[in-house]
Protein backbone atom coordinates (compact mmCIF):
# COMPACT_ATOMS: atom_id res chain seq x y z
CA UNK A 1 0.00 0.00 0.00
CA UNK A 2 2.84 2.41 0.02
CA UNK A 3 1.78 5.63 2.10
CA UNK A 4 -1.85 5.36 1.04
CA UNK A 5 -4.02 4.76 4.66
CA UNK A 6 -7.46 4.84 5.51
CA UNK A 7 -9.26 5.77 8.02
CA UNK A 8 -10.20 9.60 9.12
CA UNK A 9 -7.71 12.34 8.14
CA UNK A 10 -6.86 14.03 11.21
CA UNK A 11 -4.28 17.40 11.15
CA UNK A 12 -3.83 17.23 6.59
CA UNK A 13 -5.77 17.91 3.91
CA UNK A 14 -9.61 17.75 3.95
CA UNK A 15 -9.63 16.85 7.84
CA UNK A 16 -12.65 14.91 7.21
CA UNK A 17 -13.87 12.11 4.80
CA UNK A 18 -16.21 13.01 2.17
CA UNK A 19 -18.80 10.83 3.45
CA UNK A 20 -18.25 8.80 6.95
CA UNK A 21 -15.25 7.99 8.53
CA UNK A 22 -13.46 6.50 6.43
CA UNK A 23 -11.71 7.56 3.05
CA UNK A 24 -7.99 6.54 1.84
CA UNK A 25 -5.53 9.14 1.68
CA UNK A 26 -1.94 9.22 1.06
CA UNK A 27 -1.19 9.98 4.86
CA UNK A 28 -4.01 11.00 7.57
CA UNK A 29 -2.00 12.79 9.79
CA UNK A 30 0.27 14.97 8.00
CA UNK A 31 1.54 15.86 4.93
CA UNK A 32 2.98 12.71 2.46
CA UNK A 33 6.83 12.39 2.77
CA UNK A 34 9.27 13.65 0.05
CA UNK A 35 10.54 11.47 -2.77
CA UNK A 36 7.72 8.89 -3.04
CA UNK A 37 5.27 7.91 -5.45
CA UNK A 38 2.45 5.51 -4.65
CA UNK A 39 -0.41 3.41 -6.01
CA UNK A 40 -3.52 2.56 -4.25
CA UNK A 41 -4.73 -0.95 -6.59
CA UNK A 42 -8.44 -1.37 -6.19
CA UNK A 43 -9.54 -5.26 -6.72
CA UNK A 44 -10.03 -6.54 -9.87
CA UNK A 45 -13.34 -5.40 -11.54
CA UNK A 46 -15.32 -7.41 -14.24
CA UNK A 47 -16.40 -4.34 -16.41
CA UNK A 48 -19.61 -5.37 -18.33
CA UNK A 49 -19.95 -5.07 -21.66
CA UNK A 50 -21.80 -2.20 -22.80
CA UNK A 51 -24.46 -1.39 -25.54
CA UNK A 52 -24.90 1.22 -28.23
CA UNK A 53 -25.63 4.41 -26.36
CA UNK A 54 -24.36 3.46 -23.06
CA UNK A 55 -21.18 4.50 -21.82
CA UNK A 56 -19.37 3.11 -18.36
CA UNK A 57 -18.04 5.52 -15.51
CA UNK A 58 -15.71 5.76 -12.74
CA UNK A 59 -16.89 8.38 -10.15
CA UNK A 60 -15.14 9.14 -6.59
CA UNK A 61 -14.83 12.04 -4.43
CA UNK A 62 -11.80 13.91 -4.23
CA UNK A 63 -9.71 16.63 -2.55
CA UNK A 64 -5.82 17.07 -3.15
CA UNK A 65 -3.17 19.03 -2.07
CA UNK A 66 0.40 18.12 -4.64
CA UNK A 67 3.75 19.97 -4.05
CA UNK A 68 4.53 21.77 -7.06
CA UNK A 69 5.70 19.33 -9.57
CA UNK A 70 3.70 16.77 -7.83
CA UNK A 71 0.36 15.03 -8.87
CA UNK A 72 -2.28 12.36 -8.97
CA UNK A 73 -3.23 10.44 -11.70
CA UNK A 74 -5.94 7.94 -12.44
CA UNK A 75 -4.63 5.03 -13.94
CA UNK A 76 -5.99 1.49 -15.48
CA UNK A 77 -4.46 -2.15 -16.01
CA UNK A 78 -5.91 -4.92 -17.76
CA UNK A 79 -5.90 -8.39 -17.26
CA UNK A 80 -4.26 -9.81 -20.27
CA UNK A 81 -4.34 -13.47 -19.22
CA UNK A 82 -6.13 -14.81 -16.09
CA UNK A 83 -3.47 -13.47 -13.37
CA UNK A 84 -1.72 -11.51 -15.50
CA UNK A 85 -1.70 -7.95 -15.24
CA UNK A 86 -0.69 -5.24 -18.08
CA UNK A 87 1.12 -2.10 -18.03
CA UNK A 88 -0.33 0.60 -16.00
CA UNK A 89 -1.93 3.38 -18.38
CA UNK A 90 -2.84 7.04 -17.17
CA UNK A 91 -6.39 8.10 -17.79
CA UNK A 92 -6.35 11.38 -16.11
CA UNK A 93 -4.15 13.59 -13.86
CA UNK A 94 -4.49 16.07 -11.26
CA UNK A 95 -1.69 18.82 -9.86
CA UNK A 96 -1.80 21.80 -7.52
CA UNK A 97 -4.76 21.72 -5.04
CA UNK A 98 -8.25 20.92 -5.05
CA UNK A 99 -8.84 23.07 -2.47
CA UNK A 100 -12.60 21.27 -1.79
CA UNK A 101 -14.03 17.35 -2.12
CA UNK A 102 -15.30 17.54 -6.07
CA UNK A 103 -16.57 14.55 -7.65
CA UNK A 104 -14.74 13.63 -11.31
CA UNK A 105 -16.11 11.36 -14.32
CA UNK A 106 -13.57 9.18 -15.85
CA UNK A 107 -14.42 7.53 -18.82
CA UNK A 108 -14.22 3.79 -18.68
CA UNK A 109 -16.05 3.04 -21.98
CA UNK A 110 -13.20 1.69 -23.89
CA UNK A 111 -12.51 -1.11 -21.14
CA UNK A 112 -15.79 -2.54 -21.29
CA UNK A 113 -16.22 -6.37 -21.51
CA UNK A 114 -12.18 -6.40 -19.54
CA UNK A 115 -11.27 -6.84 -15.80
CA UNK A 116 -9.22 -4.50 -14.80
CA UNK A 117 -7.63 -2.79 -11.32
CA UNK A 118 -7.87 1.14 -11.09
CA UNK A 119 -5.36 2.91 -9.67
CA UNK A 120 -5.29 6.40 -7.61
CA UNK A 121 -1.26 7.09 -8.10
CA UNK A 122 0.67 9.93 -5.89
CA UNK A 123 4.12 10.74 -7.79
CA UNK A 124 6.34 13.20 -6.92
CA UNK A 125 8.35 14.78 -9.64
CA UNK A 126 10.87 16.64 -7.76
CA UNK A 127 12.04 16.19 -4.40
CA UNK A 128 12.21 18.62 -1.51
CA UNK A 129 8.76 19.68 -0.88
CA UNK A 130 5.53 17.55 -0.41
CA UNK A 131 1.98 18.82 0.85
CA UNK A 132 -1.12 16.92 1.91
CA UNK A 133 -1.46 14.69 -0.69
CA UNK A 134 -4.79 13.15 -2.32
CA UNK A 135 -7.76 12.01 -0.11
CA UNK A 136 -10.37 9.27 -2.23
CA UNK A 137 -13.93 8.63 -0.95
CA UNK A 138 -17.25 6.80 -2.78
CA UNK A 139 -15.38 5.23 -5.19
CA UNK A 140 -18.08 3.47 -7.83
CA UNK A 141 -18.01 2.26 -11.67
CA UNK A 142 -21.50 2.96 -13.21
CA UNK A 143 -23.43 2.07 -16.83
CA UNK A 144 -24.84 5.40 -17.81
CA UNK A 145 -26.62 6.56 -20.92
CA UNK A 146 -25.11 8.98 -23.70
CA UNK A 147 -26.76 12.11 -24.59
CA UNK A 148 -27.34 11.89 -28.36
CA UNK A 149 -27.21 14.73 -30.59
CA UNK A 150 -28.52 14.64 -33.89
CA UNK A 151 -27.36 16.98 -36.90
CA UNK A 152 -29.41 20.36 -36.48
CA UNK A 153 -29.94 19.39 -32.60
CA UNK A 154 -28.85 21.41 -29.49
CA UNK A 155 -28.64 20.57 -25.99
CA UNK A 156 -29.09 22.69 -23.26
CA UNK A 157 -29.60 22.41 -19.23
CA UNK A 158 -30.76 25.40 -17.48
CA UNK A 159 -30.21 23.54 -13.72
CA UNK A 160 -33.99 24.17 -13.17
CA UNK A 161 -35.00 20.48 -12.26
CA UNK A 162 -31.39 20.13 -10.15
CA UNK A 163 -28.37 18.76 -11.01
CA UNK A 164 -29.92 15.78 -12.61
CA UNK A 165 -26.56 13.50 -14.40
CA UNK A 166 -24.25 16.34 -14.30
Amino acid sequence: NGIWEVGLPTTAGPKGCYTGSQCAGTVLDGNYPDSVSSLLVSPSIQLPAIGTGEELHLRFWHWFAFGGYDAGYVQVSVETSPGVWGAWTSLTGYSGSSAVWTYPLVDLSAYAGKKVRIGFLLSQGYSGYAASGWYVDDVSVTVSQTTVINPGDSYADGFEGGIGNW
